[in-house]
């Protein structure tokens, strides 16, 4: 049995400078904006980030959208 600070295949590394990034900005609720590989733009506030995808709320209330982590070709705070 390993101990539980054992890293599992497929967890989400938080040592990484990037996701302990994207969970600032969650936590800060900061207007980011994704672009996407295909040109596409999305912007709105992260709400959560896993293994597979980002979820953007793009305004108050409504749904969120889900991002696949390989479509993203760049994400910025959106001043």
């Amino acid at each position: 049995m390993g101990s539980s600070t054992e890293r599992r295949s497929g967890d989400l590394d938080t040592t990484q400078p990037g996701i302990r990034q994207i969970h600032t900005w969650i936590r800060e609720q900061a207007a980011i904006r994704i672009e996407l590989l295909n040109g596409a733009t999305v912007c709105g506030r992260l709400r959560w980030v896993d293994l597979q995808f980002l979820a953007v709320e793009p305004g108050s209330g409504e749904p969120l959208i889900l991002i696949s982590r390989e479509a993203i070709a760049l994400i910025s705070v959106d001043a």
